[in-house]
C-alpha cells in the first residue's frame, strides 16, 4: 500500500494506528486492572465502531486503495474484533463475522473465475499482443485489460505472469537493433549489480534455509519461498533491462525500467527539454539503470497533458515529467527532435 499524496493522509495514518493500538489494548487484562476498567456491551460496541466503521474509512483516507480494497479492511477489522474482544462479549454480534467472511469469500470467487478466464483467453491476448508492434513488457497488461479485466488482481496476475515469461522463455530474444533504440545500460554497473544479487540471495537462501529448517521449518520454506521468487524478479529485470532499450518509433518514446515502471510517450505531448546532468525534482518519474556511484538524469521531459505510467504490479500513475539517462544522449536528442519536426 501508497500512502496519498494529500497533507491529510499522515494524520489518518496517525489516527488509524492510535485507534487500532487503544482498541487492541482495551482488552489487555494488565491494562484493564491498571486503569480498573469494567468492560459493558457498549464498550463493545464502540469496539465494533472502531475496527469496522472508522478504521476502514482513516485507511482508505491515508492509503491510495480503491473501494473494493476498503471493503477488505471492513472484514479485517470484523476479524481483528473477534480476536481481540472476548467471546463472551462478541458472541451477539458472531452474525457479522459471518457475513463479512461470506460477502468476502464471494469477491474472491469471482476474481478466481476471472483469473481462469485470463489463462483461458491467453491465445486471444497473444493475437492483440502482435498487432501492437511492441514489445510484451507494453503489450501484454493493455491486451489483458481489453480482453478480460482491468481489476487490480487481475494486472497482479499479469504482472506476475510477466515476470515469469522474462525469467525463463525470453533468452533466446534479441535487443531490437533499429536507428531509434538508444541504450540504458552498456555504461551502467545494472546488469553486473543483478548479478551479484542472485549470488547473494542464493548463498543466503542455502545458509539461512539450512540452519532454520532444523529450528521453525515453516519460517523456513517462507523465507524459501521469498528467496526463490527475489531471484525470479531480478532475472526478468536482467532481461527486461537488456532486451528493452528506450525506443524513439512512430512518433513516440518507450522507455522501460524492469517491471517497476515503464511508459509509452507521444512525442507530440513534450513541451520542454531541460539537458544537462542535475537532480529531478520531487514528482518526476526517473529512468536510470543502476549504478555503484550515485548518478543524475541527463534530460528532463516537461509534458504538456499528464500521461499514465504502469508501475509494479500493475499500479497506474500520472506523471508530467520524466527524466532519463542513457549512453548516448546526443542520439536520443537527434531523435526526439527529428520526431518532433515530423509530426
Amino acid at each position: 500500500m501508497v500512502l496519498r499524496n494529500s497533507k491529510w493522509s499522515l494524520w489518518a495514518l496517525a489516527l488509524l494506528t492510535l485507534v487500532l493500538l487503544s482498541n487492541v489494548l482495551l482488552y489487555q487484562p494488565i491494562v484493564q486492572q491498571f486503569l480498573a476498567i469494567e468492560l459493558e456491551s457498549g464498550a463493545v460496541l464502540g469496539s465494533l465502531v472502531d475496527l469496522v466503521i472508522i478504521s476502514p474509512a482513516l485507511a482508505y483516507a491515508a492509503f491510495k486503495v480503491s473501494k473494493k480494497q476498503a471493503a477488505g479492511f471492513v472484514v479485517f477489522g470484523l476479524v481483528l474484533a473477534r480476536v481481540i474482544i472476548p467471546e463472551e462479549y462478541f458472541a451477539p454480534y458472531t452474525i457479522l463475522l459471518y457475513s463479512g467472511i461470506s460477502f468476502e469469500a464471494l469477491f474472491f470467487l469471482a476474481e478466481l473465475g476471472l483469473i481462469f478466464l485470463l489463462l483461458m483467453r491467453i491465445p486471444v491476448i497473444r493475437t492483440e499482443m502482435r498487432s501492437s508492434e511492441t514489445g510484451p513488457i507494453f503489450s501484454f497488461l493493455p491486451a489483458v485489460e481489453r480482453k478480460v479485466s482491468s481489476l487490480p488482481l487481475i494486472r497482479i496476475v499479469a504482472s506476475e505472469i510477466l515476470m515469469v515469461y522474462y525469467a525463463f522463455f525470453s533468452w533466446r530474444k534479441k535487443a531490437p537493433a533499429h536507428a531509434g533504440a538508444v541504450t540504458m545500460h552498456h555504461k551502467t554497473s545494472a546488469i553486473a549489480m543483478n548479478i551479484m544479487l542472485i549470488h547473494a540471495v542464493a548463498i543466503e537462501t542455502i545458509g539461512l534455509h539450512w540452519w532454520l529448517h532444523s529450528k521453525i521449518p515453516i519460517l523456513s520454506f517462507i523465507l524459501l519461498i521469498l528467496n526463490v521468487y527475489s531471484i525470479l524478479l531480478v532475472l526478468a529485470e536482467i532481461q527486461i533491462t537488456r532486451l528493452h532499450p528506450v525506443e524513439v518509433k512512430n512518433g513516440e518514446l518507450r522507455v522501460v525500467q524492469g517491471l517497476r515502471q515503464r511508459l509509452i510517450l507521444p512525442l507530440t505531448n513534450i513541451e520542454e527539454m531541460e539537458w544537462g546532468e542535475k537532480k529531478p525534482s520531487k514528482g518526476t518519474m526517473v529512468f536510470i539503470q543502476k549504478d555503484f556511484e550515485e548518478i543524475h538524469p541527463q534530460v528532463i521531459l516537461i509534458l504538456k497533458e499528464p500521461v499514465e505510467a504502469t508501475l509494479f504490479m500493475g499500479r497506474k500513475e500520472e506523471v508530467s515529467k520524466v527524466a532519463l539517462r542513457v549512453d548516448e544522449p546526443e542520439k536520443l536528442r537527434r531523435l526526439i527532435e527529428q520526431h518532433k519536426n515530423r509530426a
